[in-house]
């Protein structure tokens, strides 16, 4: 599975005081790209939604996606750019419904399959990351 943005950071975790998604430092401007390949299934605004196997993979906010509704898209491929200092990302059961917040929410990018990349070091971006670093809060 792939980060959603370049050199991850996470600045909020899935569960922390009922989080849920995990929230990514950005820039903004900086790019957004599919953690794994699937359909558009929702654009709004600056939200956009992608469907793998039944699993849906909600990115906001978005300035401008480049994405439309029923488009497939591939791991790493461009959504959008982060309009923010954040990217509030999170997997759901499919359906989705705007403001659906009773679907079953889960974290597939767990310490052991996401790597917070450290200060210094880089990442490929839209790539896969490693394994094995640590999630900081």
């Amino acid at each position: 599975m792939a980060a959603p943005v370049h050199k991850p950071v996470v600045v909020r975790e899935f569960g922390a005081a009922g989080h849920s998604g995990r929230d990514y430092h950005t820039e903004p401007g900086g790019t957004v790209r599919a953690t794994l390949a699937g359909v558009v299934v929702h654009v709004d605004g600056d939200q956009v939604v992608v469907e793998s196997n039944a699993i849906w993979h909600l990115y906001r906010p978005l300035s401008g996606p480049t994405v439309s509704q029923g488009e497939t898209v591939e791991t790493g491929e461009l959504l959008g750019s982060a309009a923010g200092s954040a990217l509030h990302y999170e997997e759901r059961v499919a359906p989705y419904q705007a403001g659906d917040h009773r679907k079953p929410q889960f974290d597939l990018h767990t310490n052991a399959r996401m790597r917070v990349v450290a200060p210094g070091e880089s990442a490929v971006e839209g790539a896969a990351e490693p394994p094995g670093a640590t999630v900081t809060t």
